[in-house]
């Protein structure tokens, strides 16, 4: 069978040569298309899917209207998450991220003379309750209480420390492009 279709082939390509090109070109065009907007759509849909609560995550962006046109970001006030929580019902928890994902502040995180450029972002004590991620050192529970709390990666703390053990409670010193301070490591992601 494959090769009567095989067959078949061959003779409309040698009988008709433009239509024959003008068809393939057609279906690999339409095929690779396809392809392209499934792998599009399939990533949209994979996005933090590894959270445990991904079914009940969304995010809030805002529209800012200027010369071009509407522009939507994710630059949401930070009090919003506060009063989304507390006048919405349906709003079980919220949580204010700060700069947004296409953007973060860098500065240098230092302990003694051991200095490592790094990126802060800056989240509200819900962080660790709402999304999950492992957290090899330290609870949940008491994360983020604090302002002046840091919760920092595994590969921070072994770049910092030579080990992420026994990091909690530790002070590092950030001098950063908009602020610099004293924070207590408060658990390890």
């Amino acid at each position: 069978m494959l090769r009567q279709n095989l067959l078949l082939i061959f003779r409309s390509f040698k009988k008709d040569k433009s239509t024959f090109l003008i068809n393939l070109i057609g279906l690999s065009t339409g095929l690779g298309c396809a392809l392209l907007i499934y792998l599009w759509v399939n990533d949209e849909w994979s996005v933090d899917k590894y959270h445990d609560k991904d079914l009940r995550l969304y995010q809030v962006m805002k529209n800012n209207t200027d010369a071009q046109g509407v522009q939507t970001g994710e630059d949401t006030p930070g009090l919003l998450a506060v009063s989304l929580a507390g006048e919405i019902p349906e709003v079980e928890k919220a949580v204010s991220v700060f700069p947004p994902a296409a953007h973060t502040f860098k500065g240098i995180l230092s302990i003694g003379d051991n200095q490592i450029k790094a990126r802060s972002k800056f989240a509200g004590q819900d962080f660790f309750h709402i999304f999950s991620y492992p957290l090899i050192y330290g609870s949940s529970e008491n994360m983020l209480l604090d302002k002046f709390n840091v919760v920092i990666s595994e590969k921070l703390a072994v770049d910092l420390f030579q080990s992420a053990e026994n990091v909690i409670g530790k002070t590092l010193e950030w001098k950063g492009e908009r602020n610099e301070g004293q924070f207590l490591v408060s658990g390890v992601f």
